[in-house]
């Protein structure tokens, strides 16, 4: 399985996990239209989405894959780095709360003060306003 570390020329296609996750965030699953249509001619992956741009061939017309899922679950090697970025990332740049974009922190749920834990499951993306 090839995951590129800059996106293809024209056409890429978003490759999904079996559970619709990408593969990778950073840099993005992305694999070049003609890695996907051989993937989608062996039956590897399901077509999610496609582009209007077509390919033919003398018997044969097919619209160019834009997202991917795979038939079979890979799992991951390691969890995230939990960094501000990936949290941000995760969070969709915007506060949870208020769904704002600018002045962005980051907010435990449950604080520190009360055992709160800094882990995934227990920190948000947050505005400064609303982390006050």
């Amino acid at each position: 399985m090839q995951v590129l570390s800059h996106p293809p020329s024209g056409w890429p296609c978003l490759v999904l996990n079996a559970d619709f996750r990408p593969l990778s965030y950073y840099p993005l699953s992305l694999w070049p239209w003609q890695e996907v249509i051989k993937a989608v001619f062996l039956d590897r992956v399901d077509v999610v989405s496609t582009y209007d741009q077509e390919v033919h061939s003398p018997s044969f017309a097919m619209r160019l894959p834009s997202v991917v899922s795979l038939k079979h679950y890979v799992p991951q090697d390691r969890p995230p780095a939990f960094t501000r970025f990936n949290l941000f990332l995760r969070d969709a740049f915007s506060c949870q709360y208020c769904r704002a974009g600018e002045d962005l922190t980051f907010d435990h749920v449950v604080p520190r003060s009360r055992g709160g834990r800094t882990t995934w499951e227990n920190i948000v993306t947050a505005c400064a306003r609303c982390n006050l």
